[in-house]
Formats: structure tokens, sequence, C-alpha cells
């Protein structure tokens, strides 16, 4: 883990973009496995899903300590996902970053 100092807010935009990626593909993957998955096995993949919440919070949380000058177009760096139009300037940053990363990790090799 980084010190505080190194943790700037474009480290925190680039982890957002990525739990962003994360969480619109987990949505995906918990729609797919509700169909043929018992409902113990779905509640065990809810509630892995739900401490992924924790950690988004616990983040974001610890972004605006330590970056207390952020307004409130941060809120969007951890939440929301790459399906739906942005809110504002952050949001389209933070889209745009999981676009990047997706493509490295998905995208044709160069």
């Amino acid at each position: 883990m980084l010190s505080r100092k190194d943790r700037t807010v474009e480290k925190y935009m680039r982890a957002g973009a990525a739990m962003r990626l994360f969480k619109t593909a987990y949505s995906e993957v918990i729609t797919t496995l509700s169909e043929v998955m018992p409902s113990q096995d779905y509640e065990k993949v809810m509630r892995a899903m739900y401490k992924v919440d924790q950690v988004c919070s616990d983040t974001e949380d610890r972004m605006f300590r330590e970056h207390p000058d952020l307004d409130n177009e941060y809120i969007d760096v951890f939440y929301g996902d790459l399906k739906n139009n942005t809110r504002n300037d952050v949001d389209r940053k933070v889209v745009q970053m999981a676009h990047e990363m997706s493509d490295r990790l998905f995208g044709e090799k160069q």
C-alpha cells in the first residue's frame, strides 16, 4: 500500500475505474450465475459483493479525508457503472479510465 503522500487523486480515480470495471463485470456474472446456482451459493456471492461495496465506501471516505479540497463531483469516483450516461466531468474521466483498462485487459494484442 502506498503512503498517504503517494495516494494522489489520480490514483484514487484509477482505483475507482478498476472498481467500476469489476462491478460492471460482476453484475453480468451474478445475473448469469443466478440462473444455474443454488440459492445458498448465490447468497455467498452476494455477501462477497457486499464486502466489495464496503471497501469502496471505506476507500472513498479515505480519499475525502486525505483530499478535503475535493468537491461533491468526486463522489462519483467509486460509484456508478460503465453502461449509463455520465453525470459530470469526474464521472466521465473515471469511465474513460475504466474503458482504457478494459481495452488493456480484453482488447486485441498490439
